[in-house]
């Protein structure tokens, strides 16, 4: 236990001349609006190499108000002045966490002035099902999402395809897709029948797809898939999926002079 005495040296954790108190609650996550997150400022070197990543809050509503109108509730008051919160979801294997991931996390939770993101993580069982390569387990992919800032809800038994009964049971106002998914050959088809009826019932949030404006580092995918043998779940040639799972990564960046695609959206895609 500690005295009263003891707590008068605990104020190392604050900031400046805040208090206990006050350096306790900062660690709370309070659910709401994007005022009540702290960002810290992006590295140069990620700024000159994702092009979302600058993206403010009223630059991502503005572009969400192209599916959402702006009259939409989502964006009004209560009667009693409160902001309502919109519940917002997104899926995904997340198999590696990746910088891309983060960013689209970071465009649903600024969709709306206040957002309740809900995270669908997709099950081991499901990716082997569909023939999904994955490394980390789904508790280890479900434990990184609970730690990212954007996030206030892990639903971990995600469907591989959405359906009105899984929107309505979990009271679910909108589910936020990466613009281009239609038309991604390596996004997989039955996920993307469930973002079709999605779109249909008007339920669909687009966010900007996150692409790479500098070259990547060269990566040695013989050295990975040697260190994680025996820990690899998915098929049995982990290699040539990977590496083909990496081409197709680094085949919608490299070529900025293609035509751009049209989703349902009627948003470029691959631009």
């Amino acid at each position: 236990m500690l005295s009263g005495d003891d707590l008068s040296d605990y104020d190392v954790i604050s900031d400046g001349h805040q208090s206990l108190e006050s350096s306790i609650a900062d660690l709370g996550h309070v659910a709401g609006g994007a005022a009540t997150i702290r960002e810290p400022a992006p590295l140069q070197p990620a700024q000159e190499r994702f092009d979302t990543i600058a993206l403010s809050a009223d630059d991502i509503q503005s572009y969400v108000q192209k599916a959402v109108p702006a009259s939409s509730s989502a964006f009004k008051r209560t009667a009693d002045g409160e902001l309502r919160t919109v519940r917002l979801y997104v899926d995904g294997v997340f198999d590696p966490f990746q910088a891309r991931d983060a960013l689209q996390l970071r465009q649903a939770k600024l969709s709306f002035p206040s957002v309740h993101l809900m995270v669908g993580v997709l099950a081991d069982d499901l990716c082997e099902a569909h023939q999904t390569p994955i490394i980390w387990p789904h508790v280890d992919r479900c434990e990184v999402l609970r730690h990212c800032r954007w996030v206030d809800e892990v639903v971990p038994d995600a469907p591989w395809t959405l359906d009105e009964h899984f929107l309505r049971a979990n009271r679910i106002d909108y589910v936020a897709i990466d613009e281009g998914s239609s038309v991604n050959p390596a996004c997989d088809k039955e996920r993307l029948r469930g973002y079709d009826l999605v779109k249909s019932l008007r339920k669909a949030v687009p966010t900007r797809r996150t692409n790479t404006m500098t070259a990547p580092e060269p990566r040695s995918l013989s050295l990975f898939v040697e260190s994680t043998k025996g820990t690899v779940r998915g098929p049995a040639n982990l290699a040539a999926a990977l590496q083909q799972q990496l081409n197709l990564d680094d085949d919608a960046d490299t070529n900025p002079f293609e035509e751009p695609k049209q989703d349902l959206f009627g948003i470029g895609y691959g631009v």
